[in-house]
């Protein structure tokens, strides 16, 4: 029996390299495509003050993001039915119902963000098109009902949590679109997150969880090759990777802090380790928002307002080039991923007081890069910002 078992968990692993290796390959075949169809179209990321490169670079590559993704998760899981690798029964209905409205929510992101791609769309209309994609999650029961005992709180009264999810998910959706600033930087960090996330649902067996993340990885990594050392077939993700991306993220990242309400298991994790681990994950690109918003609101500005104000702009000041900065950040991002980890699971700390342990880092992170900005510092010229409004 055990090793009839042991057979069974190796084979699900093999599901969930299969799904990396179909989405890798899409993404593989389809974004030259995308590009080579792109410069025919001329649809261009023109070049202005704002952008950090020089040219006319296509911004469609995120394209390839939603149907590598699904399709090769969709494909793998179809075989694993059609095998007699069933998912277990508990899971078979919640699955189904996330599924629909995970879908539900993905299509409006990325029809919004394609339009924005193509034509642009106000940051008003993309912002009622975040939330209607929030509410999907939580019609889901994806939901984030349990701060684990965050300043004191643990689980909320009913119909708070639909409002604590709805702006959860509409902050990380945004801080990935806003984060998409050099190149590697957006799927650099996804990648770190969704591997991750991936490896834990692993290990606690959650094979279909593994495979969505591990499918969207696939994708990613195909991009960050033609993104970042790409020549002539540069590419951009655009909003429509962006804000495809995020939801992705959101949508596991919920799942990750909900674990032991998944499928009635124990992780063996401390009583918050889950929500700390998600904290640190998400850690760069949302303290980065935040700290962007409440500067620009404090100096009597839009928080959507486009400025240099974002932490690879401060990096590109003290004389970076792209891919260092994308180095440095995605180091930062493993950092505090480390750190949480081991303030949680080694030391025992509350999800309190290692929130606060972050931001204190993150603030002191920022102090250091202004001061050294001060004494080494340049302006950004015209060819070194990007900035979406």
């Amino acid at each position: 029996m055990r090793k009839r078992l042991m057979t069974q968990d190796t084979i699900c692993l093999l599901f969930v390299v299969l799904t990396f290796g179909i989405s890798l390959t899409i993404g593989w075949f389809a974004i030259p495509r995308i590009v080579i169809i792109a410069k025919m179209k001329r649809l261009f990321d023109e070049h202005n003050s704002r952008k950090v490169h020089k040219g006319a670079i296509p911004r469609l590559g995120g394209l390839s993001f939603f149907p590598a993704a699904i399709f090769s998760f969709a494909f793998v899981l179809g075989l694993r039915y059609h095998y007699g690798y069933d998912v277990a029964l508990a899971l078979q209905l919640e699955l189904l119902t996330e599924f629909l409205f995970v879908m539900s929510g993905i299509l409006i992101l990325y029809f919004v963000g394609m339009a924005d791609d193509l034509i642009g769309v106000g940051y008003r209309n993309k912002f009622v098109a975040q939330i209607f994609a929030a509410v999907c999650l939580v019609l889901a029961g994806v939901t984030v009902f349990d701060l684990q005992g965050l300043f004191g709180v643990g689980r909320l009264p009913f119909g708070w949590d639909a409002v604590l999810t709805v702006v959860s998910v509409v902050l990380i959706v945004n801080a990935f679109n806003l984060i998409d600033g050099v190149d590697g930087l957006c799927s650099g960090l996804g990648t770190i997150i969704l591997t991750t996330l991936g490896v834990f649902f692993l290990y606690y067996e959650l094979y279909v969880y593994a495979m969505f993340a591990f499918g969207m990885v696939g994708v990613l990594i195909a991009f960050f090759q033609y993104n970042v050392l790409g020549t002539r077939l540069k590419v951009f993700m655009g909003d429509t990777g962006s804000l495809t991306l995020g939801y992705m993220i959101a949508f596991l990242g919920l799942k990750f802090a909900n674990l032991e309400q998944t499928v009635f298991i124990t992780t063996g994790l401390g009583e918050s380790s889950t929500l700390a681990l998600l904290f640190g994950m998400l850690f760069v690109p949302i303290f980065d928002t935040c700290r962007v918003f409440v500067s620009r609101i404090s100096r009597g500005k839009s928080p959507f307002f486009p400025d240099k104000n974002h932490v690879h702009h401060k990096l590109l000041k003290l004389h970076r080039t792209h891919l260092q900065s994308t180095g440095i950040l995605l180091l930062m991002e493993l950092g505090f991923v480390a750190l949480n980890f081991v303030l949680a699971e080694w030391i025992g700390w509350g999800v309190t007081w290692i929130l606060l342990i972050d931001i204190l880092l993150g603030i002191g992170i920022n102090m250091t890069l202004n001061r050294l900005i001060g004494r080494y510092g340049r302006e950004l010229g015209e060819h070194e910002v990007i900035q979406r409004p």
